[in-house]
């Protein structure tokens, strides 16, 4: 990749693919924002204006073909990830791909063997909390040894509410899958084997939703991981990763900025939405893309290897949601490209 300007066409201008696409223009050196598609033409016209006015395109393919667009970033629905990444593969321009990198198990694997098939690494997946300073924190804890070797990841993943009717599966492939890379990241470990179960919160939700998940991961290396998933709390946004050490613990903290006094009350906001969050995060995650593309150096996040494993993890977290067994995580080789 040229260590010029990257310029970059954004696939998906909705609340992920817009806060990309603004970031890249205000925080990220190296990198223009050159183009946009999006279904909804006027949400890609409004991106595009956030943007220096960047080229709206009406067809996501003819982006990813055009000789203007050095490196793409796929932002839209999770049915299309793949189909999107591989495009991009096709044309051999770089990508960093919103999670989940595929929504069937088939589709990773294709995705997979289609990077490996290309001998070098063009795909990037958007698993942030790998930037998030928090994350990062407890992670070098855990590297330094002070505590002793980590023992159990244990996660909680909380969100205000979804739109009704949402089913576990979905829940489990749209949000879980953020916390089935975070305890991979955290301990260093891969996941064996999964069990899932959950419960509908109240009575009015549709009959085959599972709103709260418990999940429960055995790891490699003698180690557990468990996570609460529940997307209903009505309160906000939250989320926290633990590790259990052999002579302590870390934990994230969440990153207050302000005591708000106000109303005989005095207390911390909770986020209302997923986005702001972790806005240090995603910021992060570009530059490193960015530089990534321009020095020829290794992507620090995840990898396809990375996505293909979570969607692994999660077919088979699917399957112990539905049988209530125990369910193996079954993965190929890790090829040559990934070591």
């Amino acid at each position: 990749m040229s260590t010029g300007n990257i310029r970059v066409g954004v696939i998906g201008t909705g609340g992920m693919g817009t806060r990309h696409a603004v970031n890249i223009h205000r925080f990220v050196g190296g990198a223009t924002v050159s183009a946009v598609y999006d279904l909804d033409q006027g949400h890609a016209n409004q991106a595009a204006a956030q943007c220096g006015n960047a080229r709206v395109f009406d067809d996501p393919i003819k982006l990813i073909n055009d000789n203007s667009i050095d490196a793409v970033v796929i932002a839209s629905p999770d049915g299309t990830h793949a189909d999107m990444t591989l495009a991009c593969l096709k044309a051999g321009k770089p990508v960093l791909c919103e999670k989940p990198l595929a929504t069937r198990a088939e589709d990773a694997v294709k995705v997979l063997e289609a990077e490996v098939a290309i001998g070098r690494k063009l795909i990037a997946v958007g698993f942030m909390r790998r930037f998030d300073p928090q994350h990062v924190a407890v992670k070098n804890m855990a590297m330094s040894g002070e505590i002793g070797k980590p023992l159990l990841w244990k996660g909680v993943h909380r969100n205000a509410q979804i739109a009704f009717g949402i089913t576990g599966a979905t829940i489990l492939i749209n949000s879980a899958g953020h916390d089935f890379d975070s305890a991979r990241f955290l301990l260093s470990e891969e996941v064996q084997d999964v069990s899932v179960r959950g419960l509908k919160s109240r009575p009015e939700l549709h009959q085959d939703t599972k709103d709260l998940l418990l999940i429960q991961m055995t790891m490699s290396n003698n180690c557990l991981a468990t996570a609460e998933v529940y997307v209903n709390d009505e309160y906000g946004y939250e989320v926290s990763a633990e590790l259990v050490c052999q002579c302590g613990t870390a934990i994230t903290e969440q990153p207050d900025k302000t005591l708000v006094r106000a109303k005989s009350h005095r207390g911390f906001y909770v986020a209302s939405d997923w986005l702001s969050p972790f806005q240090d995060a995603y910021v992060a995650e570009l530059i490193d893309w960015v530089d990534s593309l321009q020095k020829g150096q290794p992507f620090h996040g995840a990898s396809a290897w990375d996505g293909y494993v979570t969607m692994m993890v999660t077919t088979a977290a699917i399957q112990s949601l539905n049988t209530g067994a125990v369910v193996p995580v079954k993965l190929i080789e890790k090829p040559a490209l990934y070591q």
